[in-house]
């Protein structure tokens, strides 16, 4: 890479970079909003002794809704989620040390009212307020969940601590709570065991008495999620029913259903006016690409109005008063932070900075782009030049398949792809079939006999369709590469299309699904998308399975894993690679000790950057004397 390129390559903390700033809660009085603040992550040995664990280290701050600096309520380190106010905006209830807290909002020593690990449902991101501990109506107690085994409960604790029970007991997850305004009545969102499934309820508060209002399915395209109204009267529900992630209302026992917004586009977050009387959500109306903006829309139902024209990805945070609306923006050029506008559609206001202008520099926003499968699929991709790219100069390209497959690339910010830009390459990742974000049937096309072949085929037609970019330099071919599914798409591709690429990484990869579905902790997942158990089918789980067509392979590779990953166990690997030694493959191969899924020890991630960055420099860039000497590497 010549020198002047150098300052633009992303170190690995900045890959690595999670959000500094989460959780952003309005006080009742719309004058505060409170957060936490994320300094670093430390890692530790589990106590078995096998596994990295990394442990946040965060405490809780408030911001004046005005602006300004932020203020310190902690300064331990210690706070594991974030706090929550109570309706007087008097306490703020937060967990900490895996107990649960309540103390002054004003700041002053916290009181533990439960000793015991909370549960935290695995939520959107956007919807992780309605799986934080629930003040009641009155203030008098507080609502949280705790699982054990194969079992989610809903508890009640006073806020003095004085006194708990066990309000509902589930098989499966509880995955959001919100108490009805009278505090009579509980409405849950429900997860069978299968994980594909579940149901919203309620739950009498008195009898812990529970009746089904109405059945969910597709929960992996987007879980869904239910509040009620102020007045109590109705409940607004975000639901896949329709085929899309959209907005819906009911009566409060679940009749009278309608639909609340319309389109074949998805609908995000979703925050109620603090009249009760409208929703603002984000929703992909409107727009060409993945971004989306912030909608209102009358519960009454009517024609929606268009609050923001922010191109990115948004989620609204919170309604006050007196017609403003928080929400969170983030963007390929920007790693997230609060913003504010109003009810109005006034211009957009920024209310924190937490990226450095350095980060932001490294960093350009991708061009989207549509490319037709021969059999007329609309496979939607995301390109990345290099930061530094200057008009003219041609860069050799590589196709990088994220993980998933129920995942999505969305106009947002995407550090990993930056990096391998910045490091001279034309990136582009696909949203192949199995993505959601463009309806339950593009993501349900890749399970069954979709598996590992609608997928591969949008993959392979990215491929082809990146060698027709005039910015691409083909001398040494295109590379492949991912992790998690990425990496079983990238072992795939090696094996049924061994000609289409020059190389390939693949991390965290499926080789064997025979050991995949038998070893998984997601077992449920795993059956879903081979179209059921291995035995039920013996001839899709043979013809899906990278490790049987090793000798196929005409590409060198590299490919990790870590030895404690129970998503995709780490029990597969090992005969994939031996298979692809014995047929002479040019492997590197690299296992993590303690390691899950993906890497927690900074020196372990930093070691992947690594490999990755030499291995597709080795293969596809031309060789120089100053910055790229050819050593291994085959002309």
């Amino acid at each position: 890479m010549p020198q002047s390129n150098r300052g633009y390559r992303l170190t690995s903390m900045e890959v690595d970079r999670d959000r500094e700033l989460s959780g952003f809660q309005l006080a009742p009085d719309g004058q505060l909003l409170s957060f936490v603040l994320q300094r670093h992550k430390r890692t530790q040995v589990s106590s078995d002794r096998k596994k990295v664990e990394e442990i946040a280290i965060a405490d809780l701050c408030t911001l004046q809704c005005d602006g300004g600096y932020p203020r310190p309520l902690t300064d331990c380190g210690d706070v594991t989620r974030p706090a929550v106010w109570s309706p007087t905006g008097e306490w703020l209830a937060f967990e900490r040390d895996k107990q649960l807290h309540i103390m002054p909002a004003l700041g002053g020593a916290a009181n533990t009212i439960y000793e015991g690990p909370l549960y935290h449902p695995p939520l959107e991101t956007d919807d992780d307020p309605l799986g934080y501990p629930r003040w009641s109506p009155d203030g008098s107690s507080l609502l949280f969940a705790t699982r054990t085994e194969a079992r989610t409960a809903l508890r009640i604790v006073r806020a003095d601590g004085g006194q708990q029970r066990e309000l509902i007991s589930i098989e499966g997850y509880i995955i959001g709570w919100d108490w009805s305004p009278d505090g009579r009545r509980v409405l849950l969102v429900t997860r069978d065991d299968d994980g594909w499934v579940g149901d919203v309820r309620t739950v009498d508060v008195d009898s812990g008495t529970s009746c089904v209002l109405w059945p969910e399915r597709h929960y992996e395209y987007r879980k869904p999620a239910a509040v009620w109204t102020l007045d109590g009267n109705r409940i607004v529900f975000r639901s896949n029913r329709s085929g899309w992630a959209k907005l819906w209302v009911s009566s409060s026992d679940g009749r009278d259903v309608r639909p609340l917004t319309l389109g074949e586009w998805d609908e995000y977050a979703f925050r109620l006016s603090a009249d009760g009387m409208r929703v603002v959500y984000a929703s992909r109306s409107e727009q060409s690409g993945s971004t989306d903006d912030l909608w209102m829309i009358s519960l009454e139902g009517g024609e929606p109005s268009r609050l923001t024209r922010h191109v990115g990805v948004n989620a609204p945070v919170a309604c006050s008063r007196d017609g403003r609306v928080y929400y969170w923006h983030s963007s390929p050029t920007e790693p997230g932070d609060l913003w504010m506008t109003t009810l109005s559609g006034a211009v957009s206001t920024r209310m924190t900075w937490s990226a450095p202008i350095n980060l932001e520099r490294k960093l350009r926003a991708p061009r989207e782009v549509i490319v037709t499968n021969d059999d007329g699929t609309q496979v939607p991709a995301l390109i990345y030049l290099p930061a530094h790219c200057e008009e003219g100069q041609r860069f050799p390209a590589i196709v990088w398949i994220r993980g998933g497959p129920t995942d999505v690339c969305r106009f947002d910010f995407a550090p990993l792809c930056n990096w391998l830009a910045n490091e001279g390459f034309v990136v582009i990742t696909p949203n192949y079939r199995g993505s959601i974000g463009y309806g339950v049937k593009h993501m349900e096309a890749v399970a069954g006999d979709g598996l590992g072949k609608n997928d591969l085929s949008d993959v392979l037609t990215v491929g082809r369709y990146v060698r027709t970019l005039p910015y691409v330099d083909l001398t040494r071919g295109v590379g492949v590469g991912g992790r998690s599914w990425g990496g079983y798409l990238t072992l795939m591709a090696a094996t049924q299309a061994p000609n289409d690429f020059s190389c390939a990484v693949a991390g965290a990869a499926i080789s064997d699904w025979s050991i995949q579905q038998a070893n998984t902790e997601v077992r449920y997942y795993d059956r879903w998308l081979v179209g059921g158990w291995v035995y039920e089918q013996p001839d899709r789980v043979m013809q899906r399975s990278p490790v049987n067509f090793v000798e196929r392979i005409k590409v060198p590779m590299l490919v990790y894993h870590g030895e404690e990953d129970a998503d995709v166990p780490f029990a597969q690997i090992g005969e994939f690679v031996g298979k692809a030694r014995q047929v002479g493959v040019a492997i590197e191969y690299k296992s993590y000790r303690g390691e899950g899924h993906s890497n927690k020890k900074p020196e372990n991630r930093k070691d992947v950057l690594d490999r990755t960055r030499a291995f597709f420099r080795q293969h596809l860039q031309h060789w120089n004397f100053r910055d790229n000497p050819c050593g291994r590497q085959v002309q």
